[in-house]
């Protein structure tokens, strides 16, 4: 038998591909923070890390500002603060598609919960949705199989009701509004119901929430429960006041701009 040595590059490179393997392994087979199940990331865009800190705090449920600008969505609360590099592809696309191939279609490793994205377009709603179409198809990791699917992604602001609706789901749903209630969209064409909270409740929910409101917010998140929707709210208090109404009350995603805060208050309130 004869030994056949191995000559210094390719031990080098035979090293560093398996330097690379164990370092992607590490990015996405680490053990994970416990899944934060019932929050969203509001106007994530903004946060210092965008998409990695609600990821690193185990959130499933981020929000993205859009405009479409020949033929991209770039990201931004502001128009006069759009630029060309911040692409919602840049900022969230690719790294949830990196994360979907390496753990079989889920973002986090062994997860069978869905991860939302909801994309608030900000204007030119039928513009904005046919070039997130076009660009969804560049990403058949994500793009969305039904109401169990592990990555789902929900189109509000400026929605193009119609077209989205007729898609039934095949790149995104609705974000509905209460008075889309009862008008029978199945549930992949309006898989979420979102409320403003400070016109529902002027109050804002802060420490004293009269009983009559508490029926009112129970008895609506029922009825949306009812249709096999989520249900969300924008423009309460970021407080822990307001989260454990919410909390109590059953919705699904409560809605903030202190993802780590959140995150310690939620994993409190398990048993």
């Amino acid at each position: 038998m004869t030994d056949t040595a191995m000559s210094p590059l390719s031990g080098a490179m035979a090293y560093s591909k398996i330097t690379n393997m164990l370092l992607l392994a590490s990015l996405f087979f680490a053990p994970q923070t416990p899944l934060i199940t019932r929050a969203h990331s509001h106007n994530d865009y903004m946060q210092a890390r965008p998409l990695d800190e609600a990821l690193d705090n185990g959130f499933n449920s981020v929000e993205v500002d859009v405009f479409p600008v020949d033929g991209k969505l770039l990201v931004a609360h502001n128009a006069k603060d759009v630029k060309p590099d911040k692409t919602i592809e840049s900022m969230y696309l690719d790294k949830l598609s990196a994360r979907a191939k390496a753990n079989h279609g889920a973002i986090y490793p062994g997860s069978k919960t869905t991860f939302w994205v909801l994309v608030d377009v900000k204007k030119n709603g039928e513009e904005a949705y046919r070039t997130f179409k076009t660009i969804l198809d560049r990403y058949p990791e994500l793009k969305p199989s039904g109401r169990k699917s592990k990555v789902r992604f929900v189109i509000s602001g400026y929605r193009a009701f119609d077209l989205i609706a007729a898609d039934n789901g095949k790149w995104a749903g609705i974000d509905g509004e209460l008075k889309d209630m009862g008008k029978k969209y199945s549930v992949e064409q309006m898989p979420w119901i979102s409320g403003d909270w400070s016109e529902l409740f002027p109050n804002k929910g802060e420490a004293t929430f009269p009983t009559a409101q508490m029926e009112k917010l129970e008895s609506m998140v029922k009825a949306i429960h009812a249709e096999y929707r989520l249900v969300r709210f924008w423009g309460a208090s970021d407080l822990e006041s307001t989260w454990s109404l919410h909390w109590n009350a059953g919705v699904d995603l409560l809605n903030t701009d202190h993802i780590a805060a959140l995150r310690k208050w939620e994993l409190a309130q398990r048993p």
